[in-house]
C-alpha cells in the first residue's frame, strides 16, 4: 500500500537524490540545522516535506546552471566530501571547488526570498565543516534573490572556535541516533513549520 510517507519520500528524492544513511555517518547539513531534534526526527521517523522544504528545489536550476558556468571555469562542482571523526564519519557536499590565486577556495549558493545582512549561522556552519574536511582557509557563501536577483557573498575564514562546536554537534547528532534518544530541542522561528513540533510539545 502507498502511503503519504512513500510519497514523501518519492518528492525528496526528486528533490535532492539522499541516499540511505547509517547511523555512523552524520550529514553536514544535519549538524548545521538550527534544532538537532528536527535532524534526529528526520532521520528515525521521516516525514512530509515542510513549505520551506519545497521551496528548495526552486533553487535547483539556478545551481545547476551555475556549476556548469563553473566547470567550464576550471571548478569542481558537487564534490563529495567527508572526514572520520572517532567513531562515525561526517558527510558533505560542496557546491563548488574553485581556486584563486593558487588557494583551493569553496564556494557554496543559497537562495533566498530576502538577501539577509550577515550570513545565516547553519550557513557559515556549512562552509565551515567543508573547510575542516578539506584543510582549507577560505570559502565563499553567496546568497541568490529570488525575488529581485540580487546578489551578495560573504567571505568566511576558517574559524576553529566554529569547527569545535561543529564536531561536538556532530558528536550529539551521533550519540542521539546510537542511544535512540532526542537531544534537546533547539528552539527558534523554524519551529513554526516543523513536521515534529506536536512531538516536541509533548516532550516539554
Amino acid at each position: 500500500m502507498v502511503t503519504e510517507l512513500d510519497v514523501n519520500r518519492w518528492i525528496m528524492k526528486a528533490i535532492d537524490n539522499p541516499k540511505i544513511l547509517s547511523r555512523d555517518e552524520i550529514m553536514v547539513t544535519e549538524v548545521a540545522a538550527p534544532c538537532l531534534r528536527r535532524s534526529y526526527y528526520n532521520r528515525v521517523r521521516g516525514s512530509l516535506p515542510s513549505p520551506s522544504e519545497f521551496l528548495k528545489s526552486i533553487g535547483n536550476d539556478v545551481h545547476l546552471k551555475l556549476q556548469e558556468v563553473l566547470r567550464n571555469e576550471g571548478c569542481d562542482t558537487e564534490v563529495s566530501v567527508n572526514i572520520e571523526l572517532d567513531g562515525f564519519r561526517l558527510r558533505g557536499r560542496i557546491d563548488a571547488l574553485c581556486e584563486e590565486l593558487g588557494e583551493k577556495v569553496v564556494l557554496e549558493f543559497k537562495t533566498a526570498n530576502e538577501i539577509p545582512e550577515r550570513p545565516y549561522d547553519s550557513h557559515v556552519m556549512q562552509i565551515q565543516a567543508y573547510l575542516l574536511m578539506l584543510k582549507l582557509r577560505k570559502g565563499y557563501l553567496i546568497y541568490l534573490s529570488r525575488t529581485n536577483g540580487r546578489v551578495k557573498v560573504f567571505k568566511i575564514l576558517r574559524d576553529n572556535k566554529a569547527v569545535k562546536k561543529l564536531v561536538e554537534r556532530a558528536r550529539q547528532l551521533y550519540n542521539a541516533l546510537t542511544d535512540l534518544k532526542s537531544p534537546a530541542a533547539e528552539k527558534g522561528p523554524w519551529c513554526s513549520d516543523c513536521p515534529f513540533l506536536h512531538i516536541c510539545n509533548r516532550l516539554k
